[in-house]
């Protein structure tokens, strides 16, 4: 038996047994060293479809805007929005960022061109609707601590949608 500190008696089994705690949380501590998460990879996120949907129409504001650049004024803000959107959203999922979402946008990739197009203020009005649609969905389906992040998104969506009418 040892004496502690203000005269109390301490077993070798105790000290032992503390010796074995203090060990096992040095090793437990390990297991949460950066280096070893690359064994762990990050799961997907759920966002990720949201992310690229989000991505395909700020591709499709940046064609529109490329093609005719004097609707660049009226259209611009609303590409910018969506580009602080993807950023936001690029944040909030973290790792969990699949590398087929992080990939920029094609310019070519805002649409069908073997047939006739709509004007492009009617096609950027029914894309809008859909993706205000989607962000709602999202927004109420997704954790509640992403509501504010999708709801922000969601209530721009429906602005884009005001505007463009």
């Amino acid at each position: 038996m040892r004496t502690g500190e203000k005269g109390r008696v301490h077993s070798r089994r105790a000290v032992l047994a503390a010796a074995v705690g203090l060990a096992g949380v040095a090793a437990t501590g390990a297991c949460d060293d950066p280096g070893s998460a690359a064994s762990h990879p990050v799961p997907p996120d759920p966002l990720n479809p949201f992310y690229r949907d989000t991505a395909a129409l700020l591709g499709r504001y940046e064609a529109t805007i490329a093609a005719q650049p004097g609707l660049a004024g009226r259209l611009g803000p609303i590409r910018d929005a969506h580009r602080a959107h993807l950023q936001a959203l690029a944040r909030e999922i973290g790792p969990g960022l699949d590398a087929q979402s992080s990939a920029a946008p094609s310019a070519g990739a805002s649409g069908d061109s073997t047939g006739p197009q709509p004007a492009p203020l009617t096609s950027l009005l029914a894309a809008e609707k859909q993706a205000a649609s989607a962000a709602r969905s999202v927004c109420l389906t997704a954790p509640s601590y992403r509501a504010a992040l999708l709801g922000s998104i969601a209530a721009a969506r429906a602005t884009h949608v005001v505007v463009l009418s």
